[in-house]
């Protein structure tokens, strides 16, 4: 088996399954678990948004 960083020094801590560009162990998720996970990564990023601007609203200028 061909070690991908020798080929491409650039690939050095990036993941060979493509659900991520780092490696974070995720390719051994099924796919139910890879969509949940996703899912909930959505979910927070959405309510990080919401809080970001409701504080841009209340900043003082």
């Amino acid at each position: 088996m061909a070690i991908r960083v020798q080929q491409n020094p650039d690939d050095f801590g990036r993941c060979g399954c493509g659900r991520r560009d780092y490696c974070d162990g995720s390719h051994g998720l099924s796919e139910a678990a890879w969509a949940a996970l996703q899912a909930a990564e959505a979910q927070a990023e959405r309510e990080q948004d919401a809080l970001d601007a409701a504080e841009a609203l209340t900043a003082p200028l």
